[in-house]
């Protein structure tokens, strides 16, 4: 299990900076910090709100590398085909690109995995539809130190990503909401706002040191994960980049709490991006505001297709990036040039 429901232990988790996501960090346990309390209405609620088991059945696949392209399509249509006509939910894994193959994970009824599997078996014959999948084991009774990583999009692979903030029309962060480790995004979310919610929870000791992984207030009254970026101790205050849903945001330090071990097992789903080819008009040193809309009009509550094409000279990944609308694809890299919004330079990070 990615969370565990034990008692709480906070820590001060430092996590690179890079954008590539370096998986090394330093954590250090520090004073207890808020265990896992549910109000009785609480558990109530939620043991009622499932009232009949759907059995579900999980099925994974090893892909050879050279067939994961023709699997998920041009644009992402193979795989969008299979989704609609199966039924069932299908995923392409993001592995470390060092290993020769990548997992089709396949969920949803018995019948909606089979016609999944048919369908897949008849395309290509050549791949063993073996399920490897191992269910995960129950959470041990004391807590591992966990690995913390940014969930980074894949090189050259079309997948599907959603707009979660947007810093300017060239500038945004995507969520991967079909990679197998999203849903459990949301019950994170739901453990940080019981946890955070309560008083006596232990503030980030100062000076508050960079890159430090925290919890921080988020929308609507949520706590989120977030990274301190830089720090302004003359006022007091610090930046911070939220690292699940994206964006930056200027708060005061007293107002970030320290993260309970367990809370930062999940990979970082927040992925910051640059559009590639993309730059601000002549003479612009940013994008205009009207830049800015067209772009937030053209992402906002759809899904969406993005390829990374290369990486900025300061790691970020450049990607293209289509909208589908019934059967028109889009790219929004030229949209916003053809609408006189930017201009199109092939070479414009490499130059920098």
């Amino acid at each position: 299990m990615v969370l565990t429901a034990l008692a709480g232990v906070c820590a001060s988790v430092r996590v690179a900076s890079s954008p590539a996501g370096s998986d090394g960090n330093s954590m250090d346990s520090v004073d207890s910090c808020c265990g896992l309390r549910k109000p009785d209405g609480v558990q109530n609620a939620q043991a009622g709100s499932h009232p009949k088991k759907v059995d579900l059945t999980v099925w994974e696949i090893e892909v050879p590398k050279h067939l994961v392209g023709r699997l998920i399509g041009k644009q992402g249509r193979y795989v969008s085909f299979l989704k609609q006509t199966s039924g069932a939910k299908i995923y392409i894994s993001t592995l470390p690109y060092t290993q020769n193959i990548q997992i089709c994970h396949i969920e949803g009824s018995q019948h909606h995995v089979d016609k999944a599997l048919s369908l897949i078996g008849k395309k290509f014959k050549e791949l063993n539809l073996t399920n490897i999948y191992a269910p995960p084991l129950p959470s041990l009774a004391l807590p591992s130190l966990p690995m913390t990583s940014w969930l980074m999009l894949p090189d050259g692979i079309t997948v599907e990503v959603i707009v979660v903030s947007q810093v300017s029309a060239g500038h945004l962060f995507v969520q991967q909401h079909t990679h197998p480790t999203f849903h459990a995004l949301r019950s994170l979310d739901q453990q940080m706002y019981l946890c955070y919610s309560q008083p006596g929870i232990p503030t980030l000791p100062t000076p508050v040191e960079i890159t430090v992984i925290c919890a921080a207030p988020g929308m609507d009254g949520a706590w989120w994960r977030a990274q301190v970026v830089a720090s302004y101790e003359e006022t007091d205050e610090v930046e911070i980049r939220y690292v699940d849903y994206g964006g930056y945001k200027r708060v005061k330090v007293d107002v970030l709490r320290q993260i309970r071990s367990d809370f930062v097992t999940l990979p970082f789903q927040g992925a910051e991006v640059l559009l590639d080819s993309v730059m601000p008009l002549s003479d612009d040193d940013h994008f205009s505001p009207e830049a800015d809309a067209a772009m937030s009009e053209m992402t906002g509550n759809t899904a969406l297709l993005a390829q990374v094409t290369s990486y900025s000279p300061t790691g970020l990944p450049l990607i293209q990036l289509w909208s589908v609308i019934g059967d028109e694809v889009v790219l929004i890299n030229r949209s916003l040039v053809e609408q006189g919004l930017a201009q199109w330079v092939d070479s414009y990070y490499s130059s920098l």
